[in-house]
């Protein structure tokens, strides 16, 4: 039989080089057959490979109790904080705050070293409270003794069941999540909301007032620790320097032993 393309002439069949486009060798087209007839197969089985479902976000609230239980749990914490504005932690109002470091142990032990300032001079205070006892270094000499009873702050308010950092977290109002970030190479979860000054007061001993106070927090994404706490009071005439407090917290649970002083022996 002739044919005739493109002014050709061939016997029989077309040639290969006439059709649209050359067939694939018989082989090949068996194992594409077979490959899509598999892959078919797996995904009608539910076998083939899915994307992974994303996790749930979880709202400003759930992250709060979240945190909150999680150092209820923590028996121990290094803890620093940085207070700008005007803070005095006497009775007298002598003594303002600057900063503080040091380690809380549960039930009732802390250690900490005070930065402080003392009729315009700056100085460093060591205190240690065990149950009701505390003691405090003395300004000039740096020797121990009982610690005055003008000496008001107790840093151990942070870890109270009652008015601590964590029964507070569950009494913010108007709690919103933001901008993730990361605080100390851990990535955290930011979060800020408000709280009156009768409910942050015995955290602060009452240093902080004006309402609301704003509250920031920075929970771990992975442990849920709570990583950075900060304060922040309210502008106002009555405030010309609003204090803000920054309170770091890490190494949490680890093995941390407070004691008496030695002139406490």
């Amino acid at each position: 039989m002739l044919n005739s393309v493109n002014g050709r002439l061939t016997l029989g069949r077309l040639a290969p080089a006439d059709y649209e486009g050359d067939p694939l060798p018989l082989p090949r087209r068996r194992f594409l057959t077979l490959a899509a007839a598999c892959a078919i197969a797996l995904t009608g089985c539910g076998l083939a490979q899915q994307a992974p479902t994303p996790a749930p976000t979880l709202s400003a609230d759930e992250l709060l109790e979240l945190a909150s239980r999680r150092l209820a749990e923590t028996q121990s914490v290094h803890f620093l904080l940085d207070v700008q504005g005007e803070t005095f932690i006497d009775t007298s109002r002598a003594i303002r705050l600057l900063g503080a470091e040091g380690d809380l142990r549960r039930p009732d032990r802390v250690r900490t070293t005070f930065q402080a300032e003392i009729m315009d001079r700056a100085v460093t205070l060591q205190l240690i409270t065990i149950g009701e006892d505390s003691w405090t270094t003395n300004v000039l000499t740096g020797d121990w003794g009982p610690a005055p009873l003008e000496f008001a702050y107790q840093p151990d308010v942070l870890f109270s069941t009652e008015d601590g950092i964590g029964p507070i977290m569950n009494r913010v109002q108007n709690a919103q999540r933001l901008e993730d970030q990361e605080i100390a190479g851990r990535p955290a979860y930011h979060l800020r909301a408000t709280v009156d000054e009768e409910t942050v007061g015995p955290l602060t001993y009452y240093t902080i007032t004006g309402s609301p106070v704003t509250v920031d927090l920075w929970i771990d994404q992975e442990t849920n620790d709570l990583l950075r706490a900060q304060l922040s009071e309210p502008p106002g005439a009555e405030r010309p320097n609003p204090a803000v407090w920054t309170l770091d917290l890490s190494h949490h649970g680890e093995d941390i032993t407070i004691e008496p002083p030695p002139a406490a022996d």
